[in-house]
């Protein structure tokens, strides 16, 4: 039975709904407390409807390259065939994924969703660990490398913002390095990371904020197992490992890329799209660690913060409505669509928490 979560629960599909609720509440009182609505309304009816299809697709691109990385990974990691079957597997995971990423702080739903979605195609536990972690470790060095480039070509750019942005877009740096160096020291030295996290448990557990020890300690340790051996597979096939990475670098710019869509869907000219795909990369890098649902309030903020320079402040406000609606909630409704099909024409239910 195809089942994407162990058991079903109203409170949290409420607690779901409500989230939805107040993200859209929160982006209505940004785009009220910056802009004059009726400017906003003035501008949405001038807007070149043929930018905002091309902005869309970007997106679907996106999630084209990331189901076509996650079927060479489960034809790397399982016995799966090649064929339609298995990147149709890949897609469901990809697009469900989606959907629980979007809902959950630091898009932490979106993993154990996609493991259950591989394992009732017959994918062990352990396979699709291997495939999940395998693609965050290519996504998360890729995006780390293509934003240090980013930054140190657009460095003088950086220095020059007074709003405390340049500040926001190095703490996300320093977060995402510092996870990228923790990578690369697992890979060289598991087990001196392992002293080190039995160090930081044993003193958390000591200050009564960890209070089982034994569990927390098995799960860090399972944790660690899983990147040592994912980390040992891709330098195993490292002509993979580079294409993936190529592809993970596709795929960034097309995501970054639907910013530069929505400049020209408003008439605009003057920026080229590689200065608002870097302007981009340095708003996501600056919101990905925050542990908010779909990263809410904190984009927008960012969003004015950082493209600021490019939309002025009267039309901000609708560049905002429609970079989000297109990055955020047409990836939202568009991804819960897919899940509430897919759960209704199956032969097999589907519950959806």
């Amino acid at each position: 039975m195809e089942v994407f979560m162990a058991k079903n629960d109203s409170k949290k599909k409420i607690i779901n709904f409500c989230f939805i609720a107040f993200s859209s509440l929160m982006l209505i009182y940004i785009l009220i407390s910056n802009n004059d609505i009726i400017s906003i309304y003035e501008a949405l009816k001038q807007i070149k409807i043929e930018y905002i299809l091309v902005a869309v697709a970007c997106l679907l691109l996106f999630w084209i390259l990331e189901a076509y990385m996650i079927y060479k990974l489960i034809l790397k990691f399982t016995d799966k065939k090649r064929g339609i079957l298995t990147f149709w597997l890949s897609l469901k995971t990809t697009l469900v994924g989606q959907y629980y990423s979007n809902i959950t702080p630091g898009a932490s739903g979106g993993q154990p969703v996609q493991l259950y979605i591989m394992k009732d195609e017959n994918v062990p536990l352990s396979e699709g660990t291997a495939v999940l972690v395998e693609k965050f470790l290519l996504f998360q060095i890729g995006v780390t490398i293509y934003s240090l480039i980013l930054a140190v070509y657009k460095i003088k750019s950086l220095l020059e913002y007074t709003n405390g942005a340049s500040l926001f877009i190095a703490l996300g740096l320093i977060v995402n390095i510092v996870m990228v160096l923790s990578i690369w020291l697992l890979s060289i030295k598991p087990k001196a990371v392992g002293y080190v996290v039995g160090f930081i448990l044993e003193f958390l557990h000591k200050h009564k904020i960890i209070k089982d020890l034994d569990k927390t300690r098995n799960s860090i340790d399972k944790f660690i197992n899983d990147y040592e051996v994912s980390i040992k597979k891709m330098k195993s096939n490292k002509i993979l490992t580079l294409k993936l990475f190529v592809l993970t670098f596709v795929q960034l710019t097309m995501f970054f890329s639907i910013t530069y869509f929505i400049y020209k869907s408003l008439g605009l000219s003057g920026n080229s799209i590689f200065e608002i795909i870097c302007l981009q990369a340095f708003l996501y890098m600056s919101v990905c660690f925050i542990p908010i649902p779909g990263t809410i309030g904190v984009s927008e903020m960012g969003f004015i913060m950082i493209l600021g320079s490019v939309f002025s402040k009267n039309i901000i406000g609708t560049a905002l409505l429609l970079w989000r609606g297109v990055s955020y909630y047409f990836s939202l409704v568009f991804s819960g669509i897919f899940v509430i099909l897919v759960s209704t024409f199956k032969k097999n239910k589907i519950i959806i928490e």
